[in-house]
């Protein structure tokens, strides 16, 4: 599945799962940038912090999302 369908995908989701998919994109990105994260610290950030965290470090995510 290319990102584009993944994507088209996430924006079929009801708001509450999309919800989640950024919390978890998010959890992989502060694991990935810090080895020593634990994995579970994803899961303390607000949809808001998530979201935050998951553009700023992906902005082409951002970008295709905009389309």
């Amino acid at each position: 599945m290319s990102a584009s369908e993944v994507i088209t995908e996430i924006n079929n989701l009801p708001a509450k799962e999309q919800e989640q998919v950024f919390s978890f994109l998010a959890q992989k990105i502060i694991a990935k940038r810090d080895t020593e994260a634990k994995t579970s610290l994803g899961e303390k950030l607000s949809f808001d912090e998530a979201c935050e965290v998951v553009f700023r470090e992906n902005r082409e995510l951002l970008g295709l999302l905009a389309k």
